[in-house]
């Protein structure tokens, strides 16, 4: 049976209108007035294929194969337009035997069909699972679109960011790598760098130069500086090791008047002359080779920290290269100390560290640098190429993080297409056992179907009713075909054509409902659990009496029994809705339930400027009267057209005033509302002159403002002392 039908595109419904049918109720009532949209309906239950219903659609439980059998002006005009129309074959001849194969193969298909349903609802459990695991996962993957939206590596999810689907897609094609040197950290730092709008090729760094290779390997540090030997104080000199406090001590010679400058005895030429000869012009050379070496040594030092401290060195904020040059600078002062130390006792020898090993590494770190930099700029010149380089990382990374996770996915749906495929496998056995069940029911309805009795089914309903003088015949010749006759000598010619509308609505509805019960094919297998019958308003052109009659037909022949899969019945008369659900269940089951609405399903068919569907209660179906005010309750709500408003009005105060005897009180009413408001005089007119063929009235009434023209109805309740009756229907 029909699970949901939505309307769009066609006739009236222009926007989605999707209705969803409970399925457990077999009956289904549509009720609405006429040009709302029922018959649109209808006609798409009718032919789903048509080009004119592209944008609906309907849904059936498990794709089950179902008859849907529509009775509705079109099916009137297609089957009898001509003077004979194809006849019903119904079971007829008794033949006990191929009963008995009907009857056992038609319990057998509910048993089949049963078992096949379970397993049409297992694959659906398993295809559900099977989605929604695939859904997982792509949601899974997708998380991490999160991470990185709108940041420096946003360029990589261009394109994906909308759809998980195309996320997940993008990641199954990407090759699975082992081990990047990259991470997504490194390939955000590039990425905002290229990005940047003010990036610029970068400027190298010079290397560090520092040549101290030869004074660092001088051999005078290794030599042992003493004054000369010529004087006889050498030997004293040496022996006592400190000549160095010697030679400083000279320089107070000059000062000291002739006496030592530290024991105040006095000295003799000869002792100063032999104290000055132990510092000879070698000895003071060497010395001067001395400071001239710390000197320059110290120079050096002095150039490398004011190169060190310029902008391309200080910003590089390197840990390695910071540490680095402390080492350098650290082994540069340590050997200045020695060279001081040197200078200061010349006999001593020195070892100065070499540092050309120490500059290597700063400029190895450099050079490092430098190669960054040299790669930087070339992808700079080539932005475009760089970029996709980067997203193409980028995506290997998502596939790194994510590939435990697929695996593990791929192994589960692997499985999963294993139980659908086992599932469909057992399903199709079983549409095979039930097709053969058809087959069976087939052969054995050939044997005892005739449309002998639906013609003799369809002449008691004639009869039943009362339409008199007419009967249908089997076509003389075309066994197969029926044709109507008016008295017995009638041929048939042109009988049709003559009925009143009413007749003919009556004569076509009782030959659709015998088609229900059978087919125009002699072997149709189609049994009536398997059909969805649809009625569009049986009773439109008819007159109050065949509205009982038609009913009555339609609840003993289509709903009573609940033999059929679905019962679609559209109207819009609320005489004949009454008499549907007269018939239908009434009170309370045993769950406390309403039974109606176990039965049951009701909507109501709304039009504004476009159709609406919405669902509703049996409480909601009043009477004509209360249907009346209901409209007027629509149009206040803007769920139907205002140009209905004038003409209900008056069906609701001639009525009303009618039933109280306040005819004469409505008229002066009127009149007095019409000399005191100009505006809305046509409209007053329109009601008071109680007809509804005079055209006049409708156009002099202009745009329908529904606010004010509710506003002045309720005016002629209230000069009328009926108020409280207008407020008790307006709730």
């Amino acid at each position: 049976m029909i699970e949901s039908i939505s309307m769009q595109g066609v006739a009236s419904f222009q926007n989605p209108t999707p209705v969803y049918l409970n399925t457990n109720k077999k009956v289904v009532l549509f009720y609405g007035h006429n040009g709302t949209g029922k018959s649109t309906i209808a006609r798409y239950l009718q032919d789903t294929t048509h080009s004119n219903y592209f944008n609906c659609s309907y849904v059936l439980p498990n794709d089950q194969d179902y008859q849907i059998l529509v009775y509705n002006t079109d099916f009137v005009e297609k089957n009898f337009s001509q003077d004979s129309f194809e006849g019903v074959f119904t079971l007829g001849e008794t033949n006990i035997t191929a009963e008995q194969a009907i009857s056992a193969a038609e319990e057998e298909i509910v048993k089949l069909e049963g078992q096949r349903t379970q397993k049409q609802t297992l694959k659906k459990q398993h295809e559900d699972k099977k989605i929604a695991q695939i859904k997982a996962i792509k949601n899974k993957c997708f998380e991490i679109k999160k991470e990185h939206d709108k940041k420096d590596l946003d360029h990589c999810l261009i394109g994906f960011k909308g759809s998980a689907t195309a996320f997940y897609d993008e990641l199954l094609t990407t090759d699975l790598i082992e081990k990047p040197e990259y991470t997504f950290e490194s390939l955000a730092t590039e990425s905002k760098e290229l990005n940047n709008k003010s990036a610029v090729p970068k400027s190298m760094i010079p290397n560090v130069v520092l040549n101290l290779e030869s004074s660092e390997s001088n051999t005078i540090l290794n030599e042992v500086i003493v004054g000369s030997s010529e004087s006889y104080l050498a030997e004293l000199v040496k022996k006592l090791q400190n000549s160095i406090w010697v030679d400083k001590g000279r320089i107070y010679l000059d000062d000291a008047e002739g006496k030592c400058p530290f024991c105040q005895q006095a000295l003799d030429k000869d002792l100063i002359e032999n104290i000055n000869n132990l510092f000879d012009i070698s000895y003071e050379r060497k010395k001067d080779e001395l400071k001239t070496l710390k000197n320059g040594y110290e120079q050096s030092i002095e150039i490398l920290n004011e190169a060190l401290s310029a902008t391309h060195y200080t910003a590089l904020n390197d840990t390695k290269f910071d540490l680095a040059k402390e080492k350098l600078l650290g082994a540069l002062q340590a050997n200045l100390t020695k060279l001081g130390q040197k200078l200061a006792d010349p006999s001593i020898k020195v070892s100065l560290e070499y540092t050309s090993d120490l500059v290597q590494n700063l400029n190895d770190i450099i050079n490092d640098k430098n190669a960054s930099k040299r790669a930087f700029n070339a992808k700079l010149s080539r932005k475009k190429d760089s970029l996709a380089a980067i997203k193409k990382k980028f995506w290997s990374l998502v596939r790194i993080k994510y590939d435990e996770a697929i695996k593990a996915h791929d192994t589960l749906i692997e499985s999963i297409k294993t139980d659908i495929e086992k599932v469909k496998g057992e399903e199709e056995v079983l549409t095979v056992a039930i097709q053969a069940q058809n087959d069976v029911i087939a052969e054995n309805r050939k044997l005892i179907t005739n449309i002998e009795t639906s013609v003799i089914s369809i002449n008691n309903q004639i009869e039943s009713i009362g339409l008199e003088g007419f009967e249908i015949k089997q076509k003389p010749g075309e066994s197969n075909h029926y044709y109507l006759c008016r008295g017995a000598s009638s041929s048939g010619h042109d009988v049709y054509k003559s009925l009143s509308e009413g007749e003919k609505t009556l004569i076509t509805y009782l030959y659709f409902l015998e088609l229900c019960q059978g087919s125009v094919n002699s072997d149709s297998s189609t049994p009536k659990n398997k059909k969805i019958i649809v009625v569009d308003d049986p009773i439109s052109s008819l007159s109050h009496n065949y509205i009982y009659e038609i009913g009555a037909l339609t609840h003993k022949r289509l709903i009573k029994g609940y033999q059929y899969a679905q019962v679609i019945l559209l109207t819009h008369s609320l005489y004949y809705l009454h008499e549907i659900i007269k018939y239908l269940p009434k009170g309370k089951d045993n769950a406390g339930n309403d039974k109606f609405d176990n039965k049951c399903n009701l909507f109501r068919v709304l039009k504004n400027k476009n159709s609406n569907i919405l669902p509703m209660e049996k409480g909601d179906i009043k009477n004509d009267y209360q249907s009346y005010w209901q409209i007027i309750k629509d149009a206040q709500n803007g769920t139907t057209n205002n140009i209905v408003l004038p003409n209900i009005m008056r069906n609701i105060l001639e009525y009303y005033f009618s039933f109280v005897h306040k005819t004469e009180a409505l008229k002066a009413a009127l009149d007095e509302l019409e000399e005191t408001d100009a505006e809305f005089s046509p409209f007053f007119r329109f009601i008071n002159r109680e007809s509804h063929s005079d055209s006049v009235n409708i156009t002099d009434l202009g745009e329908i403002d529904s606010d004010r023209f509710i506003a002045k109805f309720k005016d002629v309740f209230i000069k009328t002392d009926f108020e409280e009756h207008y407020n008790k229907m307006m709730l």
